[in-house]
């Protein structure tokens, strides 16, 4: 009996300081909260989808004109603010901005028969938006939806073939709408790395080329333009 009791007197302390130390907050154990203000760099790949057709007369925009699939990297800046909530809701707005080498090269086309006679280039410049976001905190893992205003600057240059002499060309800004996916992880309080897919639909906007000989405009073109682009970027939180 005496045996038990001694037992009971040694375990009860240790077992009182074993409940004490599990509501002790150790350092690093707490949850990683997201709200606050941050700016980064990012860098990514593009690949698009864009017509440049003309408009001189009904239907013509399919038939008479240039198809282009452009591709290519991009880099630049973005930043933004974020509110955590007591629910592990994060809500954001975020703008970014890019120079880009998203181009590619192809033959005039009319009536499905590419003309030997002429080509066409079409680059995208810049690339920017500004959108919401909203995600879910998992500690120091935020996965994330955004949404927003997509623009983006591009020149199209036409040129006689072969040689690929330019004959006129034409610079112009478009905006439409992008939305997005991704994640983010908060690498230390203050240090985030992120990646995310994007698609941006800049709709069919007109475009008018000029010649390069006297400036005079020639016929009216439009411009139709979807994108899609993987990025990584790194972050500092204020």
């Amino acid at each position: 009996m005496k045996t038990i009791l001694l037992a009971m007197a040694v375990i009860t302390p240790v077992g009182m300081a074993s409940a004490a130390d599990t509501n002790v907050v150790l350092p690093g154990d707490t949850t990683y909260n997201w709200s606050g203000a941050y700016i980064g760099a990012q860098a990514g790949y593009a690949w698009a989808n864009a017509r440049v057709g003309q408009t001189f007369a009904p239907g013509s925009f399919d038939d008479y004109g240039w198809g282009y699939n452009p591709s290519g990297g991009f880099g630049g800046l973005y930043a933004g603010v974020n509110h955590q909530f007591d629910s592990g809701l994060v809500l954001g707005i975020e703008a970014d901005y890019s120079f880009a080498g998203v181009k590619d090269t192809t033959h005039y086309r009319a009536l499905g028969v590419d003309d030997p006679a002429f080509g066409g280039e079409l680059k995208l410049d810049t690339v920017g938006s500004l959108r919401l976001r909203a995600g879910y905190a998992v500690d120091r893992w935020l996965p994330f939806v955004t949404g927003g205003l997509a623009v983006a600057s591009y020149k199209h240059t036409t040129v006689n073939l072969p040689g690929s002499t330019p004959y006129a060309d034409v610079k112009g800004t478009v905006a439409g709408y992008t939305l997005g996916a991704g994640a983010e992880y908060a690498v230390t309080d203050n240090w985030l790395v992120r990646g995310e897919y994007r698609f941006a639909d800049f709709g069919r906007h007109t475009s008018v080329r000029h010649s390069l000989v006297n400036g005079a405009p020639l016929n009216p073109d439009a411009v139709d333009l979807t994108t899609h682009d993987l990025r990584i970027g790194v972050a500092y939180k204020f």
